[in-house]
């Protein structure tokens, strides 16, 4: 009985000790502090507590508005007063005594107030206040009751180290798809982010990129241009910027920051990438110090105006108070894998083998019309943009890396077979080498080239006259195409192409390669997706891509992963220091537990 007990007072202090700690990391971001700046706060003023009752004698002498001035995390709020300052001998604010500067029949009356005080006013707040007026030599105190209307600005987090838990899920245009995205399903970026916060509200943060920093060419995190921290080609590294007020307010759980990335593939495209950056926790690493009592001036209750005005009825009672020196410490580094090598960039929308995209069809003849005698044949050419498609499959008005890149030709040939089909035709000047498969409006295309190196093609289907004849200025197809970078990734691209002109003709030759705006993929030229195929397996045998026409002067492609390479896990949550100590303590009790059922086997005393 007596070891039973001792067993459910361990299981019971294993559990306590374990709500604690949770309870210590759950609370440990709650104080709310106001952030540096000067603010103009409108006022109302009122004979009652509940502010139904207006009090023209303090709106006349006060007016309808004061300052809110805030550094360092003190606060002074100041009132205006703008006649019969010289009968004036004190005023109080919630209890605390206010400063009298005095000009002639005009003044101010100002007080410093913790952060504590500080971050009580908040719109539409309520709170107290009195004024001493001396008449003929006697004084008399008037209450009243003040509201703050408008213009003060919202609270922020206590200033300090915090520490972020973030996901980094797939854009939908300026939404969150609620899908992974490349930097997630590859571990590109740190599942963490730290940052610094000031008292200003601006936040300097830091984002670890554990490999394929080399590609990286820039950054920038809700609009903000992140630096990037890496040594020449390094495979590892981060991102440091600053964000300010606006975006500091998202960095809450369930927040969202809109990332915006590019990557270079030398001699071959540069890609622009959207990210929705999603924040899974946050935890308050190490606070900056906060005043706890208001720092009010020596002379706080002494008439600074003429020599007739009777000093102040109340004492200040905060007068030896003094503001503790604020230490800022740099901010924590997020926790990352470095390694110095590439790895396979992916993304969640397909598979490795490639099985969300159209079967290939390599080197086939173009489709030939049913035997018999055809009608002659007639063409159509449709002139056509390459736009972003969304995951609802609605147009995003944005060009398509086929389109910025000169992938496909902007004239798509539709030849009328004769038999109630129509032969569809995309011409490909390029890139034809590193494409295995694509599709137009649902059908699978043939691939048509020269040779397997070949750096130029076209692509071609039978479609069904019906719905070739629904292909009106203005129509929306769908089209995909799916290209492998050896040794690093297979990319999967769907885009819309929008029609925009529809020439007649009856010739049957295909449209012109190369008619696009941009043939050549310069590296300055940004390409939009962020659907790339999970990884492709890279062999020790694989050779380097070679450029080819596209960039001779291009070094080689350091793609390739050789057999004795180590290849980087994908980031997945690291854990905390909370966490570890958790584990440290399962372990620790677990071993005392075994060791007490251990001796009860052998029958010994405890």
């Amino acid at each position: 009985m007596v070891k039973k007990r001792r067993s459910f007072w361990l299981m019971w202090l294993a559990a306590a000790v374990f709500m604690a700690l949770g309870l210590t990391n759950a609370l440990a971001d709650t104080t709310q502090v106001l952030p540096d700046g000067s603010y103009s706060v409108q006022t109302s003023y009122y004979t009652d507590a509940a502010g139904t009752k207006p009090s023209n004698a303090m709106s006349g002498f006060w007016g309808q508005s004061g300052q809110l001035t805030v550094k360092n995390n003190q606060a002074t709020l100041t009132f205006t007063q703008k006649a019969m300052m010289n009968l004036m001998t004190s005023a109080t604010f919630d209890g605390h005594n206010l400063k009298k500067t005095a000009n002639g029949q005009s003044g101010t009356w100002s007080v410093n107030l913790s952060p504590q005080d500080a971050v009580k006013l908040e719109t539409q707040s309520i709170h107290s206040g009195t004024v001493v007026y001396n008449v003929n030599g006697s004084n008399h105190s008037q209450s009243f009751y003040v509201k703050l209307t408008s213009g003060l600005p919202a609270t922020i987090d206590q200033p300090g180290d915090y520490q972020l838990g973030v996901k980094y899920d797939e854009a939908d245009g300026e939404d969150d798809s609620g899908q992974p995205s490349m930097i997630q399903s590859d571990g590109l970026w740190a599942d963490q982010l730290t940052y610094h916060l000031d008292s200003a509200g601006s936040a300097s943060i830091s984002l670890e990129q554990p490999k394929m920093m080399d590609y990286m060419a820039q950054l920038s995190i809700d609009g903000q241009k992140m630096t990037k921290q890496a040594a020449d080609k390094a495979t590892s590294g981060s991102w440091t910027g600053t964000l300010p007020l606006s975006s500091v307010r998202k960095l809450t759980v369930g927040g969202k920051l809109v990332g915006n990335m590019t990557y270079t593939v030398p001699g071959l495209f540069t890609h622009n990438v959207d990210v929705i950056i999603v924040i899974t926790s946050k935890q308050l690493v190490k606070a900056d110090p906060l005043a706890t009592t208001a720092v009010v001036d020596p002379d706080a209750d002494t008439n600074t105006g003429s020599a007739s005005d009777t000093p102040a009825t109340q004492p200040a009672s905060d007068a030896t108070a003094t503001q503790p020196k604020t230490d800022t410490p740099a901010a924590q580094p997020a926790t990352g894998t470095s390694a110095n090598n590439d790895t396979n960039t992916t993304d969640s929308k397909s598979t490795g083998s490639n099985s969300n995209a159209p079967q290939q069809k390599t080197d086939t003849p173009a489709p030939q019309p049913a035997s018999g005698t055809p009608a002659p044949a007639s063409t159509k050419t449709l002139s056509v943009t390459y736009n972003k498609i969304g995951s609802q499959g609605e147009d995003l008005n944005q060009p398509s890396m086929i389109q910025t890149d000169g992938i496909w030709s902007d004239q798509i040939s539709l030849k009328d077979n004769g038999n109630g089909t129509v032969t569809v035709t995309l011409t490909q000047p390029k890139l034809m080498n590193y494409m295995t498969s694509a599709a137009f409006d649902g059908v699978t295309l043939d691939k048509h080239v020269a040779s397997a190196t070949a750096q130029s093609g076209s692509w071609t289907a039978v479609l069904s006259k019906s719905q070739v004849d629904k292909y009106k200025v203005g129509s929306k197809i769908v089209a995909k195409v799916s290209y492998t970078i050896p040794g690093a990734f297979t990319h999967n691209e769907s885009v819309l192409v929008v029609i925009k002109g529809i020439a007649q003709g009856n010739d049957d030759k295909p449209a012109a390669a190369g008619k696009t705006s941009g043939d050549q993929l310069a590296p300055d030229k940004a390409a939009t997706s962020d659907q790339l195929a999970p990884n492709v397996a890279a062999t020790s045998d694989q050779p380097a891509v070679k450029t080819g026409s596209l960039s001779t002067d291009a070094a080689p492609l350091p793609l390739s992963v050789g057999s004795n390479q180590k290849v980087l896990p994908q980031t997945g949550n690291s854990g905390s220091l909370f966490l570890t100590i958790l584990g440290i303590m399962v372990v620790a009790l677990a071993t005392i537990i075994g060791i007490f059922s251990l001796r009860r086997k052998n029958g010994k005393e405890i």
